[in-house]
């Protein structure tokens, strides 16, 4: 997608929201996700991640379990279907079923420092607000969103760091590069993906992050970069920034080489100016730093 000074699209942001039933389904979510899942309470959140078998990024999501035993699986910037597929094909003799509602509802995500991660509200049986680290996910009706707004909400991703799917959550990705480390449990007992992701911890061999661009001109993403004709990373979300002093300035994220630290870049299109400047890449629960 080429970058824009604001996004074009005024429909409802693209979301999932399914329902989870049967006294298999957090064992279930358990065994195909990344996260510890099985002590989760009524009443808390945690995001998990479904990886395939060589660690790389297929979906993420908010997981809620509610009073009575449902659960349910929230996420913003993506739809339901893929996700309620992907699941479904783990269902053998599982009692597990699932219930798409991600036509009724629009998940929006705004940045909340200062809340208590881990918990979520339901009104009407359903979640409306989904605290997370840093993050607040807002359930409500499905609603056309001016482009103004969505190239401003694109902006403040960015520079946060906060993965996306179709950019930075993609399978050409594992979770550490994208700064997603905090998300996995190694310890946890065997999951889709597992082995792959614990070899890139123990033999050291995770030696790309995600990293803030910023520069002149056109970029395009997803483009590839280049240093010294080297591939070093990939450009995988850009926007302008009329915040800017300067006029015709971008900002992006970009899945980068951690041994470069200074340029000169070579993007397509456009002129990034200054070095990358690397997010916290968060550790894995159970194991030690990424390196």
């Amino acid at each position: 997608m080429a970058m824009n000074e604001a996004l074009p699209s005024t429909g409802p942001n693209p979301s999932t929201v399914l329902r989870l039933e049967g006294k298999d389904a957090l064992g279930l979510l358990h065994r195909i996700s990344t996260q510890l899942l099985v002590d989760l309470a009524p009443g808390e959140a945690r995001a998990t991640l479904f990886c395939d078998f060589r660690g790389r990024l297929l979906h993420r999501a908010a997981v809620c379990t509610a009073e009575e035993g449902a659960l349910w699986l929230v996420r913003d910037g993506a739809p339901g279907e893929s996700l309620a597929a992907f699941i479904d094909r783990h269902v053998f003799r599982d009692d597990v079923r699932i219930v798409d509602h991600s036509h009724a509802w629009a998940v929006e995500p705004a940045p909340a420092p200062e809340t208590s991660p881990g918990t979520w509200e339901e009104r009407d049986g359903a979640p409306r607000l989904i605290h997370l680290a840093g993050w607040t996910l807002m359930l409500g009706s499905p609603r056309p969103l001016d482009p103004s707004w969505l190239a401003e909400h694109e902006r403040s991703r960015i520079r946060l760091g906060r993965p996306s799917h179709g950019h930075e959550i993609v399978e050409d990705f594992n979770p550490f590069e994208v700064g997603l480390g905090g998300e996995v449990h190694l310890d946890k007992g065997c999951f889709t993906g597992q082995e792959a992701l614990l070899r890139l911890i123990t033999r050291r061999s995770v030696r790309r992050g995600l990293a803030l661009l910023e520069g002149r001109g056109r970029p395009r993403a997803p483009s590839e970069i280049r240093v010294s004709g080297r591939r070093a990373g990939r450009l995988t979300s850009a926007i302008a920034d009329p915040s800017a002093a300067e006029p015709g300035r971008w900002v992006g994220l970009a899945v980068v080489d951690r041994a470069v630290e200074a340029g000169p870049l070579d993007i397509e299109g456009c002129e990034p100016t200054g070095a990358p400047r690397f997010f916290t890449a968060p550790s894995p629960l159970g194991r030690p730093a990424v390196a």
